[in-house]
């Protein structure tokens, strides 16, 4: 089949370029030890182009199965590299939250800096106020 990459010619590609495989699979290479799979293709009049793999961890074989993948994704309407990007937000979004300190940690940490400047009667009202109130 005419444009399709062999395994050879890939192993041996080490010119900087994109080089097409067909229907949307492109060998992209930076340098020498920089070589990736991408799939191109466009959604909603915008071109997209979304990562594969390094040719050191997917064969050609296997970037032809996950552009077809890919491919199904997008006939189905998905935009998948704003999918993959919304998901990767999302996951920050939760890790951002689940680090932040709870209100009960915030005011036991207050307590302790400030219980040696409170006389002994604001030192009894603090904790027991917020456990009443809060």
């Amino acid at each position: 089949m005419a444009g399709r990459l062999n395994p050879l010619e890939v192993a041996r590609q080490v010119t900087p370029g994109k080089y097409p495989d067909g229907d949307g699979l492109y060998l992209v290479v930076a340098g020498a030890k920089s070589r990736n799979w991408s799939y191109r293709y466009w959604i909603q009049g915008k071109e997209r182009w979304h990562g594969l793999g390094s040719l050191n961890d997917v064969s050609l074989k296997e970037a032809r199965i996950r552009r077809d993948a890919a491919r199904q994704k997008v006939r189905a309407g998905v935009d998948i590299v704003q999918a993959k990007r919304s998901a990767r937000e999302g996951a920050k979004a939760a890790a951002a939250v689940a680090d932040l300190p709870t209100f009960k940690q915030c005011a036991e940490k207050y307590i302790e800096e400030n219980w040696g400047k409170w006389s002994k009667k604001h030192r009894a009202q603090w904790p027991s106020s917020l456990q009443r109130y809060a």
